[in-house]
């Protein structure tokens, strides 16, 4: 069976013609970093779904029912990110009931893809974390999982655990980048989003 990783391909190469970045640039603004999630879901994780889960608690639990995945980047983020282009959205294939956002940079560096899922949560990559493919990190206080992949485009992605059961999906792609520079740059923002959930 092939990983999450690998299957990457159609959401990213979906959100690479939605996400504002139409441009015929070798795919460097395609902003579609959301992965693709195993045919088989949550089913194919190990008999322990919790050890999927961060070490670390979160300092509030974040609903994310009703929220829109192009609305937790606020357009002062977004412009401090140069992320100007028109976002774009298509349903996500990895995440049931849930639209993958696709913003890209103005200079055409890098895009951004993120999804909110109000249905489904960190317990999903339970096997890549086993695997040492994802690695659980803190961002703005709050647990996550983050990983790299050279599937489709260069990605990183960062799974935030926002509450039980939910999570936000946030990638970071380029060919003009380094991996180190999407990584550094897809915690950056995904803590843009802590600040824009817990806000208020």
């Amino acid at each position: 069976m092939r990983s999450h990783w690998q299957r990457a391909a159609v959401v990213v190469v979906a959100a690479a013609f939605l996400g504002g970045c139409s441009e015929k640039t070798a795919g460097t603004a395609s902003a579609g970093a959301v992965q693709e999630r195993s045919a088989t879901g949550a089913a194919s994780a190990v008999s322990t779904p919790a050890s999927a889960k961060p070490s670390a608690t979160r300092p509030k639990k974040v609903d994310l029912k009703g929220v829109d995945s192009c609305a937790v980047l606020s357009d002062e983020q977004k412009q401090r990110f140069g992320l100007t282009k028109p976002p774009g959205t298509l349903r996500s294939s990895a995440y049931r009931d849930a639209t993958l956002c696709s913003i890209g940079a103005g200079d055409l560096t890098y895009g951004v893809g993120v999804v909110v899922s109000a249905n489904e949560g960190v317990e999903l990559y339970e096997s890549g974390v086993s695997s040492g493919e994802l690695t659980p990190v803190q961002v703005g206080g709050f647990p996550a999982l983050t990983g790299r992949s050279t599937a489709v485009l260069p990605t990183c992605t960062v799974y935030l655990d926002v509450a039980d059961g939910q999570l936000v999906d946030l990638g970071v792609d380029s060919t003009k980048l380094p991996m180190d520079e999407l990584c550094a740059r897809a915690k950056t923002i995904a803590e843009a989003v802590v600040q824009t959930l817990t806000a208020g």
